[in-house]
């Protein structure tokens, strides 16, 4: 075997591994879960001194710190659920835009907003027992992964 073969297996095998993943990341579903979310009929607002409130609470008691004013609420009027492709749920945080979706429904009910609020201080959707039921209270629902 010359050195000119070596390096032409050495790239064939390269190339191989670059298809490959390829072929992986294309078949990889292409829409993230709040990719799905219609805002269309969602309204941004400020967050209220409520809101306010149930954060500053939220880092008091889980020893985390962030900028309420860095989230984007969003409020869909008249509506009890958010669809996020085939779920539904009363309120939803996404990672990309650090944005919470409130169905109007709930969009003051404690619990939830300080749920969704502790997403963002998280920057996480996972539900870690310390923070979701933990020193904070119990801000977990039925289900939840």
């Amino acid at each position: 075997m010359t050195p000119e073969d070596s390096h032409r297996d050495r790239l064939n095998g390269l190339q191989r591994v670059f298809l490959l993943a390829v072929f992986l990341v294309g078949c990889h579903h292409p829409l993230e879960p709040w990719e799905e979310i219609d805002l269309s009929k969602a309204e941004r607002i400020e967050p209220s001194v409520q809101y306010v409130g149930w954060w500053n609470d939220l880092e008091a008691c889980s020893g985390l710190s962030g900028d309420v004013h860095a989230v984007a609420f969003f409020v869909v009027p008249n509506d009890s659920t958010i669809q996020v492709g085939s779920e539904s749920y009363w309120g939803y945080w996404i990672k990309n835009g650090n944005r919470i979706v409130l169905a109007g429904a709930h969009a003051y009910s404690e619990k939830l907003v300080k749920h969704e609020e502790m997403h963002a201080l998280l920057r996480s959707a996972l539900h870690p027992a310390a923070y979701f039921n933990g020193p904070c209270g119990d801000l977990t629902y039925p289900n939840e992964g």
